[in-house]
């Protein structure tokens, strides 16, 4: 299915729905219905380049009309909408509206948990960790900074018939610890604005690193990069965020000026001039985070053959060209910072062609779309 030809087709018949509910996206007329508790907006509104689920939320519900199924879509922050959860053959994703549909009677009805990040009790042991790391460090208790969830959708974490999470490696292995149905990983989605760029190599290279990350700038590690940017001054780092801090942006100030090896930047979307000229002059992309799921601030740079730094929690599987910390600390990432500058020029271009490929090949819309449909034929009955 092309992504890019069913949104321009959606969108030009100007389809918008309810404020918080999406009747039968498709207008078909199968047998079967689905419940996807996800997001809505995407149906709404026009791509605005600045993260992964905007596709994300389309590769789910073309992949259940493929499939034979009305697609109603509710947003799952909405606790205010009346739904008839008895109406479904499926009942798909995350939230408040998930979770409240435990308890319709019928627990025939299959429920399939998505998960964008980490398991709930593990996101939040290690977002109040990044929290009392920065307090130690500098006398700041910034709790907003560590996206700490005060509600628990016990249910959907517990008794999901299965889930799919977009991660790998440690992050997998820490919720299927704790999860006795079946899981399922699914890689995240590029918007892939960056895949047609220019290959890296070793005439282009240069010693800048880009942080590119959304909000709970603590949690994502921003601090550890900080730190490391005082200390080295041969290095130059692009940091491109939605917003951040007051606090945090006073704490840092003497590295946030004009002269300095940090360059600071807000609000880019992901296909703007200024963003493309930063992929272009970073050679690699660094992601300290405390708890990801294969962040979109790596996999997108990825894709332009940027070579990754990250932690064991962004939830990437082992690979050569991914270059995982030891640990979370100051010291663990500049170690890392050196292993990648070591590289000679041959292998640099080796690896930065190997990231391209294999962001490319794994992380596109029709890749992704192509492994939820496995997952789901295999789990659920096909509608005849």
């Amino acid at each position: 299915m092309n992504i890019k030809r069913s949104l321009k087709k959606l969108f030009i018949k100007n389809y918008v729905g309810k404020e918080h509910v999406i009747v039968n996206l498709y207008q078909t007329n199968y047998d079967k219905h689905v419940l996807i508790s996800y997001i809505v907006t995407p149906f709404k509104n026009p791509n605005t380049f600045t993260h992964q689920n905007y596709i994300t939320s389309h590769i789910v519900a073309e992949t259940f009309r493929d499939l034979g199924y009305n697609v109603d879509i509710v947003d799952h922050h909405d606790k205010k909408s009346a739904i008839d959860y008895e109406k479904y053959t499926v009942i798909f994703g995350m939230g408040d509206n998930f979770e409240r549909s435990f308890f319709c009677q019928n627990r025939k009805i299959p429920r399939i948990h998505l998960i964008t990040g980490a398991h709930d009790d593990f996101h939040n042991a290690m977002s109040l960790k990044s929290i009392e790391d920065f307090y130690q460090l500098s006398g700041l208790w910034l709790t907003t900074e560590a996206n700490v969830s005060s509600s628990c959708n016990y249910y959907a974490l517990y008794n999901a018939d299965f889930a799919i999470i977009l991660a790998h490696g440690y992050v997998f292995e820490e919720y299927k610890r704790r999860f006795v149905n079946k899981i399922y990983t699914l890689n995240n989605n590029i918007l892939g604005v960056f895949s047609g760029f220019k290959p890296k190599v070793a005439e282009t290279r240069t010693n800048n690193f880009l942080f590119l990350s959304g909000g709970k700038q603590i949690t994502k590690g921003f601090h550890l990069l900080m730190e490391v940017a005082k200390q080295r001054k041969d290095l130059n780092f692009y940091v491109v965020v939605p917003y951040i801090n007051d606090l945090l942006l006073n704490y840092y100030q003497d590295l946030l000026i004009p002269g300095s090896n940090v360059f600071l930047f807000k609000n880019l979307k992901m296909d703007s001039t200024q963003m493309r000229e930063i992929i272009e002059t970073c050679s690699y992309s660094i992601a300290p985070s405390y708890v990801d799921g294969l962040p979109g601030g790596t996999i997108e740079p990825m894709s332009a053959g940027m070579i990754p730094i990250v932690t064991k929690n962004c939830g990437f599987p082992s690979e050569l060209f991914i270059f995982e910390m030891e640990d979370l600390s100051i010291g663990a990432l500049n170690r890392a910072i050196n292993q990648v500058l070591q590289l000679d020029d041959k292998v640099y271009t080796e690896f930065s062609e190997l990231v391209r490929k294999y962001a490319v090949e794994n992380f596109s819309a029709d890749s992704v779309q192509k492994n939820l449909k496995q997952i789901l034929e295999a789990e659920l009955p096909r509608p005849n």
